[in-house]
């Protein structure tokens, strides 16, 4: 085990509904669409310029340590992203999920599934996730999850939270139901 995860990659978790793995070329449409959708953008630092979508367009997929795709487990449909890196020196999960995909417990499946993998194969004790006060669907999801606010911050010109929570701490079981009619809606059905 290193500080970056198993000595293996890529690396597929499973969870009842989906599949979390590696992209690969067949993802390339949903993924730049998932990059570029202005719904999904909505929390994520805005619409993406026609330039940066060409180059999205262009770019290899490329397999690169805890980037992976969520897709379906009945036919492996992408349906979003999910990844763990260590872009800010600690430990952080980050998810998106396409329009249509939204409101479903997808969200709260993969992060579990996610989390779970991360505190059985990693030497991490906690792990952040960034969010938008505004998104307040995201930010509910997180603290049923288990995280709190660690601090407030600003980043992309708006009001962030910084949340954390500790991986030996247990998850929600997986048939557990995280969202519910009861969460702020998500952005296509506002």
């Amino acid at each position: 085990m290193t500080k970056e995860g198993t000595d293996e990659w890529p690396v597929r978790i499973r969870s009842p509904r989906l599949v979390i793995r590696p992209p690969g070329d067949a993802d390339r449409t949903a993924l730049i669409r998932l990059m570029t959708d202005p719904v999904t953008r909505e929390y994520l630092g805005g619409a993406v310029d026609y330039a940066s979508r060409q180059a999205l367009e262009l770019s290899p997929l490329g397999i690169t340590w805890g980037r992976w795709v969520l897709a379906l487990a009945e036919d492996d449909t992408m349906i979003g992203s999910i990844t763990l890196d260590y872009d800010r020196g600690e430990l952080e999960l980050s998810y998106a999920l396409l329009p249509e995909w939204t409101g479903l417990g997808y969200a709260a499946e993969s992060c579990i599934a996610l989390l779970d993998w991360a505190r059985r194969e990693l030497e991490d004790e906690v792990v952040i996730a960034i969010s938008q006060t505004r998104n307040k669907r995201s930010v509910a999801l997180l603290r049923k999850l288990g995280f709190t606010v660690r601090k407030g911050l600003e980043e992309f010109g708006t009001q962030q939270l910084l949340l954390e929570r500790s991986l030996r701490e247990p998850l929600p079981a997986q048939e557990t139901t995280l969202q519910t009619a009861e969460d702020p809606p998500p952005p296509t059905r506002r």
